[in-house]
């Protein structure tokens, strides 16, 4: 009877002992703004996580004692035990380490590189607003995409350009998304300048690599841009006075808590400028970008985001001398940039969190040109209307689960030409036909650990595209794995799988405007990619200092390219002209990052290698691509040496890229009677390297007292302190005895900037 009693005791003790709780925990501020991505330590089961949404992480936690620790960059480390015996909602508050903070950027997708090494993640990297707008830039205007080129992994295409060509990749495999809508033009000023107004930036995450099965679309880079979405409690404003443009951001409390609102502005004004002086520069752009945060209930977000942007160009010439040498002349030339964005965050549960999105975006260009009775235009068009749901589960055991799907579907207008007077003899009125796809995918992934050494990711996404008859589909595995050397030194390994079902056909060496983004069709198969990474990682916690090496294997298939000979401006045909071939690249990649602290910035090298292969050109043999950047390199930094006082500095050095030259020509017969007619021989495909480049900019910034209500700021630097011409294409000239000669015309020696910045 008794061995019976204390079996029944036994059993009981056991049940008790087994009984586990929900422990959901949010994350906040002194003042309340919930600080998501920090990293969460629970020390009683030995269990790391990161915070959602909202700050908020939930786990099942065993009853009885809770020891947790919880540190975000910025913040004193907080550490608590508490006795857990119920289904407990804890808010945790962390106190920053210094008395008078910059304004700490709070997204969801914000994952600093700290944070990052107790992950999977890697080839990511992450900016905050500070990053952008601390270091020195063309014209005094802070532009995010000039940041991004200067990370590991990334080359420009040309001086100025914002394109970006990603571990061996080509510009148009990027996708870039604005508050989750795709970005298909992302320059103003024919590149020189990006279209992200950098005041409305709240998080920017880029990734290279171990791609989440949540994004696809593009082969080689995700750059997600998220706008501000905080509440704020007060209305506030922020903007700047550059040489180059003035920007201004309000926004309001409507419902406090509730409902808030802001609008953002920006617009060059050096055409008003010349003109005040008599003269005349008919260009200038803008943006206008706009948010609606709305919050129903406790348990959903409500977001409104708004983007439209225009170049334009109206050139006039209306000469008194009205000789047959001097005419009238009239062009218009207009780029422009619009999306809308409604996206619905939903807490379903307290470990479960939903998330739909819907969008429509547009980008188009129209040129319109008149000489005499001749007119010519020229339109362009591409516009996507899609959505994507998505569902997360945090710690499902010891995994976090998240699944959706998402839809687009793609209307092209690749060429419109209308023609009418003397220049129809020359380019006939025609149109390509406009082109529909509908592009669709379905996607998991998991997140777990198996101790505390060991920690796993795995992803699938399933995707396809519709176009006339063609139907296209694509499995993409996604898997990465880290292993914990120690406290500060991590391995971690993945591979990744991409499917790119849009093209941009360019339509010369240099990207411009004009280029055209074309879907799959029958005979325009979609490219894919298969990328190996393996990464070591170590941290120093002392130093606020993250140290990455990484190397990588990209193999590509199916890639665009062109015959020889093609010329794609102004062609209806151009699909003629398309081929399709295959690529490699391989690289290492080193970051060096400091994210706090009184100095700030990062170290990153590239030492890569791009290659070629199409049977069309160059005898069906390999060949190095035009962008092979061979090494890439770059150090920024922003030292504040005074409590008001910074100084910034970013050097760059970047191999040129290459081109092929003429060897030789050959005679055949013209169409003329007795003529002829010579024909350039090329070497192999880009055989020859153009020159290196590297510049140096500098700068100083003055903040206003702190304790002022207004505050202000001046930003005086130099851009290209030694004032080295940086060159920005090649120009082959024939001499007098027929042999040919190549020139680099540069772009902007030493041009020193000053710019006003304001917040209130």
């Amino acid at each position: 009877m008794r061995l019976v009693l204390f079996i029944c005791l036994l059993c009981i003790l056991s049940n008790t002992f087994a009984q586990e709780y929900r422990l959901n925990g949010v994350v906040r501020n002194s003042q309340g703004h919930p600080l998501s991505s920090a990293s969460i330590q629970i020390l009683s089961v030995k269990k790391v996580m990161i915070s959602g949404e909202e700050g908020k992480f939930s786990l099942q936690h065993p009853a009885g004692n809770v020891e947790i620790e919880i540190s975000y960059t910025g913040f004193k480390r907080f550490r608590e035990s508490f006795n857990l015996q119920k289904d407990t909602t804890v808010y945790f508050f962390l106190e920053s380490k210094v008395e008078q903070l910059d304004e700490v950027v709070v997204s969801s997708d914000r994952l600093l590189q700290a944070e990052q090494f107790k992950t999977t993640r890697m080839s990511t990297v992450n900016l905050t607003e500070k990053d952008i707008t601390s270091i020195p830039v063309f014209g005094g205007e802070a532009d995010l995409l000039k940041i991004i080129q200067l990370l590991p992994g990334v080359s420009k295409g040309v001086q100025g350009s914002t394109d970006l060509f990603v571990r061996g990749g080509a510009a148009d495999q990027n996708l870039v998304l604005l508050d989750g809508a795709p970005v298909y033009n992302t320059g103003h000023l024919f590149g020189f300048l990006s279209v992200f107004n950098s005041d409305i930036l709240q998080g920017v995450e880029y990734i290279s690599g171990a791609f989440p099965a949540q994004y696809g679309g593009r082969l080689s880079s995700i750059l997600n841009v998220n706008t501000k979405s905080t509440m704020s409690s007060h209305t506030e404003g922020q903007g700047s006075i550059g040489l180059l443009a003035s920007r201004l951001m309000i926004r309001q409390p409507i419902i406090k808590n509730k409902l808030d609102i802001w609008v953002a502005g920006r617009r060059t004004y050096v055409d008003q400028v010349v003109k005040a002086v008599g003269q005349d520069l008919p260009y200038y752009f803008y943006d206008i970008n706009a948010k609606v945060i709305f919050k129903p209930t406790l348990r959903d977000r409500i977001e409104v985001s708004h983007y439209s942007g225009e170049d334009k160009l109206n050139y006039r010439r209306q000469p008194q001398d009205t000789s047959a040498r001097r005419r009238n002349i009239s062009s218009n030339f207009t780029i422009a940039n619009s999306s809308q964005t409604l996206l619905w965050k939903r807490q379903i549960q307290p470990n479960i969190h939903s998330a739909l999105s819907l969008y429509r975006t547009n980008f188009n260009y129209t040129i319109q040109t008149g000489f005499e009775e001749s007119r010519l235009f020229v339109h362009s068009s591409i516009e996507d209307v899609g959505g994507k749901y998505s569902l997360h589960w945090d710690s499902v055991g010891q995994v976090s689960i998240t699944a959706g799907v998402e839809s687009a579907h793609h209307k092209v207008s690749p060429n419109i030409i209308d023609t009418s007077g003397s220049i129809a003899e020359l380019l006939q009125s025609s149109s390509t036909q406009a082109q529909t796809s509908l592009e669709s995918s379905a996607f998991i992934q998991a997140d777990g650990t198996w101790d505390q050494n060991w920690s796993w990711s795995a992803g699938f996404r399933l995707s396809s595209a519709i176009v006339r008859d063609k139907f296209y589909s694509n499995p993409e595995p996604r898997v990465a794995i880290r292993y914990k050397l120690s406290e500060t030194l991590a391995l971690k390994g993945s591979y990744s799988r991409m499917a790119q079902y849009l093209h941009r056909v360019s339509s010369a060496a240099v990207a411009f405007p004009t280029d055209i983004w074309y879907p799959v069709t029958k005979d325009v198969v979609p490219q894919t990619s298969d990328q190996l990474t393996l990464a070591l990682q170590k941290r120093i916690p002392g130093m606020n200092v993250f140290i990455s090496l990484e190397g990588y294997y990209k193999n590509m298939n199916d890639l665009i390219g062109y015959r020889e000979g093609a010329n794609l401006f102004l062609n209806t045909e151009f699909e003629k002209q398309l081929i399709q071939g295959k690529g490699t690249a391989y690289g290492l990649e080193v970051l060096i990052k400091k994210e706090s602290g009184k100095l700030t910035g990062w170290i990153s090298y590239t030492l890569s290698r791009s290659e070629r292969q199409y049977d069309e050109v160059n005898n069906g043999l390999w060949f190095l691509s035009r962008y092979d950047r061979r090494h890439n390199g770059s150090v920024v930094m922003n030292y504040e040496f005074a409590k008001r006082w910074s100084f910034s500095a970013v050097f760059e050095f970047i191999s040129g890229s290459r081109f092929t030259p003429i060897v030789g020509r050959y005679a055949v017969p013209a169409n003329t009677l007795g003529g002829i007619q010579l024909i350039p021989v090329y070497a192999t495909m880009n055989s020859v390297k153009l020159a290196d480049t590297h510049r140096l900019d500098l700068g100083i910034k003055l903040k206003s007292k702190p304790e002022k209500k207004f505050q202000s700021e001046w930003f005086v630097g130099i851009y290209n302190v030694y004032n080295r011409a940086m060159p920005y294409g090649i120009v082959i000239q024939q001499n007098a005895d027929g042999s040919y000669r190549y020139e680099q015309p540069g772009l902007f020696g030493l041009l020193p900037f000053v710019s006003y910045g304001f917040k209130f």
